[in-house]
């Protein structure tokens, strides 16, 4: 446990000089860190540190409700190719939000093919089954995209 008069925690940044390396990982080696999209907050372990995903499925799963919770063109870290655009859903046909989504995960370079199996309305929400075909693997995930209403 960290010592509790500590504000900030030790921090080391060797390993930043490593990023590169993330390029050229093996796909079922990569990760990324676990997060509520609901509460909008990252998982933490029984340590109290941001939970990483453990299989590849898993990563696939995040990288997708990731994108599929992220509005394209509302955040200046990403560039235009990164999320949807779920606040013009309402007025989309069902086909077209399909296509927006395909789209936009089949843009990660981990996910050779996306598929909308099925999506359903309800309130401000959409509640959207697909098939993830990764570079490693493939997975099928019930996704519930907030604030598209």
């Amino acid at each position: 446990m960290a010592d509790e008069s500590q504000v900030f925690p030790d921090m080391n940044f060797e390993d930043l000089n490593d990023i590169d390396q993330f390029e050229g990982m093996p796909s079922e080696q990569k990760w990324t860190y676990m997060i509520d999209f609901e509460k909008r907050r990252l998982l933490l372990d029984e340590d109290g540190r941001p939970k990483k995903t453990e299989t590849y499925e898993e990563y696939l799963i995040q990288i997708c409700t990731m994108i599929l919770n992220t509005e394209r063109f509302q955040y200046v870290i990403y560039d235009g190719e990164i999320g949807v655009e779920k606040s013009e859903w309402p007025a989309w046909e069902d086909l077209e939000i399909k296509r927006d989504i395909e789209e936009a995960l089949e843009v990660h370079s981990e996910i050779v093919k996306a598929e909308v199996l099925a999506m359903e309305r309800a309130e401000n929400k959409m509640h959207i089954s697909v098939r993830l075909t990764g570079l490693s693997g493939m997975v099928e995930t019930e996704v519930e995209v907030l604030g598209t209403g």
